[in-house]
């Protein structure tokens, strides 16, 4: 066959396929008009995704108006087969549409439609719903671009709500277009390039990863820790609780905020259905919660019910969930009491600049503490605590000072000198960690390991400060293990 009979062979196979009405090709109705068209090429490891001027004046879910001169239907020459990637020529910016991770192929659907590219929109929407049928997302917008190829643009999830009255599928179409909008705008939104959250200070080379939480965004950001500091190696959208977040007591479906660390990793089965893949347990309450009256426990990120690919952005009661696949690559990636969970409302993201020069204060407090330490001072030691803070160090008994012995020996009197006092134990101090929080007080939580140099007596150890004023007092310490 020759290049022209391929050509025209594949341009009479296009000519089969339903032509798409003119109204439909601008899509108005879907999430993507809404939330900005992604006409960026690549997903993950950008700065930003941008969004046409007209999306970001528009309201996800909003008809837009179309004028008598819409744009002609896409050409179809991308379209020689009838589904599947191999249909795309090589390095067509919609490849991504069909391979990946079900976010990044439907990041690469909304790509295609933003780009009225609308059969390969339906194409990637269709192969994407068999291979992840749970994904609930995906099978709406699959049927608003079923519905669009009719000319039905009504609206996000118009289609399936008109067909039922049930208050629970509009709800539940209302929830999908969060979830949407919550995916679209953490994917345009990208974390700025070389800059880590403000409150990872630093982080010793034992502890090899760090996760982040930003709960507005609903994501989930994966730092490792290398040689040159933390760099993002993946980010993953996530639910929180149904309430939102703040957990002050049990049973109110909030997610808590602050500095957490993974304290055990359950595998699946254990926690029952609702937990999906597994579950790794933070640290909550810690000692800062429970010196601030905070009530409640078990909470985890999870995974999801197997038969859902993800949940809606407030959907739990008060842990942090992900999709299975996700959460086990995380349980295969973190070991359990070293790494860090950051929950906050909103992440800040600083440069490493800003980060050595807020550290250089914060260290300089808590070496003092450890200098003063070494010293074996406990009355120096009291003034870094807050009132009721400090350790119990229980008075000893009095002991008289060691005296000679004296012995006869053949009947002559010997004086034996006092033993003498055996040298202090040196401490010194390693894997240092400090990460900062601000809530009602600018909160910094130290970890650290106590060693004796000569007993190899080791206490990992965690402190919790509190700027009171200008002075940093620590409110809370226990050891870790």
């Amino acid at each position: 066959m020759t290049m022209e009979d391929d050509a025209r062979s594949a341009s009479t196979k296009a000519s089969r396929r339903p032509r798409w009405p003119r109204t439909a090709v601008a899509l108005g109705s879907l999430a993507v008009a809404g939330a900005g068209l992604l006409a960026s090429t690549e997903l993950h490891g950008i700065p930003s995704l941008h969004a046409t001027p007209q999306a970001q004046r528009a309201a996800i879910g909003a008809t837009i108006a179309l004028a008598d001169d819409a744009p002609p239907p896409p050409t179809r020459s991308l379209m020689a087969a009838p589904t599947g990637a191999r249909a795309l020529p090589p390095g067509s910016p919609f490849i991504g549409a069909f391979k990946g991770s079900p976010e990044s192929r439907l990041i690469g659907i909304y790509r295609a439609i933003g780009q009225q590219q609308t059969d390969v929109a339906l194409d990637a929407a269709a192969a994407l719903t068999h291979d992840v049928p749970g994904f609930r997302l995906a099978q709406l917008v699959y049927a608003d671009l079923l519905a669009a190829r009719t000319g039905n643009t009504a609206g996000f999830g118009a289609t399936g709500a008109a067909s039922v009255s049930s208050p629970a599928v509009v709800a539940e179409i209302g929830e999908l277009h969060d979830e949407a909008v919550q995916r679209l705008h953490a994917l345009q939104e990208r974390p700025p390039a070389g800059q880590v959250p403000a409150e990872f200070i630093m982080l010793p080379k034992a502890i090899h990863h760090a996760i982040a939480v930003d709960t507005t965004r609903s994501r989930l950001y994966l730092f490792e820790n290398g040689a040159q500091g933390l760099r993002l190696v993946s980010d993953h959208y996530v639910s929180v609780g149904k309430q939102g977040v703040d957990k002050t007591m049990e049973g109110d479906q909030r997610t808590p905020l602050g500095v957490y660390f993974v304290s055990d990793r359950v595998g699946q089965g254990s926690l029952g259905e609702a937990f999906g893949a597994g579950a790794m347990q933070l640290n909550y309450p810690n000692l800062l919660d429970q010196l601030h009256g905070r009530t409640g426990s078990g909470i985890y990120v999870h995974g999801v019910p197997f038969n859902t690919y993800s949940r809606p952005p407030k959907d739990s009661d008060g842990c942090v969930t992900l999709a299975n696949d996700e959460l086990v690559m995380l349980m295969n990636t973190v070991p359990i009491h070293d790494t860090p969970v950051i929950i906050t409302r909103q992440t800040h993201w600083v440069s490493d600049d800003a980060i050595r020069q807020h550290r250089a204060e914060i260290l300089d407090a808590v070496n003092h503490w450890q200098s003063v330490r070494a010293r074996d001072d406990n009355g120096a030691l009291q003034a870094f605590y807050a009132p009721g803070a400090a350790p119990p160090t229980p008075a000893a008994p009095p002991v008289p000072p060691p005296q000679a012995t004296v012995v006869m020996i053949r009947g002559k009197r010997h004086v034996i000198p006092p033993p003498a006092v055996p040298p202090r134990d040196p401490i010194s101090f390693d894997n240092l960690s400090v990460m900062t929080w601000s809530d009602a007080k600018e909160t910094m939580v130290v970890t650290f390991n106590e060693r004796g140099t000569r007993s190899h007596r080791e206490t990992s150890l965690r402190q919790y400060w509190e700027r009171d004023a200008s002075k940093w007092k620590i409110v809370a310490e226990g050891t870790v293990r």
